[in-house]
């Protein structure tokens, strides 16, 4: 298994590091350049995730490889400051967040949601319901997004692989989603201040 680590902070998110890091370890594991193009690009996106967050949070981008499946996290340890909570809290009481846009966006909202202090009055997007998107505890300190997966998430939107008549908007967002066109999966976990994102590819299941 091979695999690198990239510190990051919202202040200096490293992208070029991060993208020099992933296309070499992609080109060790004998990818296409186009599959090397493709791995790039669920790396800029999982770090894109950093973009739009208040002060200056630090997290951790890792890359491993298993022969020809890679897995992508994002990992880090968010305490809610001041200028994050009245963010979220005005996001709340309007019932948006100007951040939330596509797929990853919306990655973004659920991690937000779920490290909303418990005082905090919650108005969760229509979108963002809790039975599509699993979640236990949808905010408090130490509340948990538990095995939340994309995979999931499709099936809940779908039935046999064809999308709900009121779920039609969110699956044609999915397909204009560039990671989650490309990825096999995404997780995403929060436990008290930890949270963590997990993109997975296995390049060997791709059609020749």
């Amino acid at each position: 298994m091979e695999s690198a680590k990239v510190t990051l902070t919202t202040q200096n998110p490293n992208l070029s590091e991060v993208l020099s890091l992933t296309e070499a370890i992609g080109t060790e594991g004998e990818l296409t350049r186009k599959q090397n193009l493709r791995l790039r690009l669920l790396a800029e996106e999982l770090v894109g995730l950093l973009r739009g967050i208040v002060g200056d949070v630090s997290a951790v981008y890792k890359l491993e490889r298993t022969g020809k499946k890679y897995l992508l996290s994002l990992t880090s340890d968010v305490s809610m400051t001041k200028g994050m909570r009245e963010q979220l809290i005005f996001a709340s009481k309007n019932g948006k967040n100007s951040v939330t846009y596509g797929f990853m966006g919306k990655i973004k909202e659920i991690i937000a949601v779920a490290l909303l202090p418990e005082d905090v009055e919650v108005v969760p997007l229509e979108q963002l319901s809790d039975e599509l998107l699993g979640i236990t505890t949808p905010g408090g300190n130490g509340g948990t997004i538990s095995e939340w997966s994309m995979g999931s998430y499709k099936e809940a939107l779908s039935v046999n692989g064809v999308p709900k008549e009121e779920s039609r908007e969110a699956w044609d967002e999915l397909e204009r989603s560039i990671t989650a066109s490309i990825a096999d999966d995404v997780r995403v976990s929060v436990t008290g201040s930890h949270v963590e994102i997990v993109v997975e590819k296995d390049f060997a299941k791709d059609k020749i």
